[in-house]
């Protein structure tokens, strides 16, 4: 009598059970992820509106003040609310930035989530973008802000965004979202335009770290209090290369960048957006924004007609 065979470790022979398994329901039917993950949405929605308010709400404090950094920089802080501690011309970017993320982030990440729940594969990329935006957002917040009330919230908020960014990012194949029927003018907009983005922000933020390197100061303007260039950091090594990698494997029809291309491009519009908000914000306060003042309008436009384009091709197509 044959002896059975035993699955080890490394038989992969029961990998496309496993995976059925993951894929469908008890009933046999396709699972489709965002229904999966609407309790982790709804959460993080509603953290994340809470969280975005709560600057708005309360705003007591003992008003502006001066501080003296370790490197004797003299630095005005805001002195009002959860950003009382933070200099005043950084405190005024996350006002905007939060105002955005309460009108229009977390109902776009909401809307997106009604889509997705329908099955469509461009309201589950749309989905995916939205989470990103969140993250990266809370992620910048717990590295830059000074530690105020609301630290315990922007963690959970981290926490609840990276479970849902990595599940929807892993829900399915990245074959799956490959369109054979899509522009080839569309796509080269879309993945020359990931290009430059990425190329332009790395660009603007080494001008801004480099020349003090150089010339022996050492120190960027604007550090003030900060204990590094917090954002160029992230941005530089985290937050920028995908975009390049996207936009060079989007141009090749690579598979990965066929899901990373569309999800990026949704958060890159609601990242730029609120980095126009800030824009506008200081403008008004008569805080000069620099060269950010032309480049970030251009790329919001271009961001919008990116998303746009990355997901038409999806509009129709099922998840389920």
């Amino acid at each position: 009598m044959p002896r059975p065979r035993s699955v080890g470790a490394d038989d992969l022979s029961y990998a496309p059970h496993v995976v059925d398994s993951i894929n469908h329901d008890r009933r046999g039917g396709s699972v489709i992820p965002a229904k999966r993950l609407t309790g982790l949405v709804l959460a993080l929605a509603a953290l994340a509106a809470l969280s975005a308010a709560a600057p708005f709400v309360f705003t007591s404090g003992p008003g502006p003040s001066h501080h003296t950094s370790v490197r004797g920089q003299d630095v005005v802080l805001y002195g009002y609310g959860p950003y009382r501690h933070m200099p005043a011309d950084v405190a005024v970017q996350g006002l905007p930035q939060d105002a955005v993320t309460l009108t229009i982030g977390v109902p776009f990440l909401l809307g997106s989530l009604l889509w997705a729940r329908r099955g469509s594969r461009a309201g589950h990329l749309a989905l995916t973008g939205a989470v990103g935006y969140v993250l990266v957002q809370y992620v910048l917040y717990l590295a830059m802000a000074m530690y105020n009330p609301l630290f315990l919230p922007w963690v959970a908020l981290v926490l609840l965004s990276f479970q849902a960014f990595v599940r929807l990012m892993l829900a399915r194949p990245a074959a799956d979202f490959a369109c054979r029927s899509d522009s080839s003018g569309a796509r080269r907009y879309v993945g020359w335009f990931l290009l430059v983005n990425g190329s332009l922000i790395a660009l603007l933020w080494l001008s801004v770290v480099v020349p003090p390197l150089l010339s022996g100061t050492l120190y960027p303007a604007g550090l003030a209090h900060f204990t590094t260039m917090i954002v160029q950091g992230f941005d530089l090594a985290l937050f920028l290369p995908p975009s390049l990698l996207a936009g060079f494997g989007y141009l090749r029809r690579r598979s990965p960048s066929e899901l990373l291309a569309p999800v990026y491009a949704v958060f890159l519009s609601l990242q730029m957006l609120a980095l126009l908000a800030k824009i506008v914000w200081m403008a008004a306060i008569g805080v000069s924004a620099g060269p950010a003042l032309v480049i970030i309008p251009m790329l919001l436009i271009g961001a919008v007609i990116a998303a746009v384009l990355a997901l038409r091709p999806h509009r129709g197509a099922s998840l389920a």
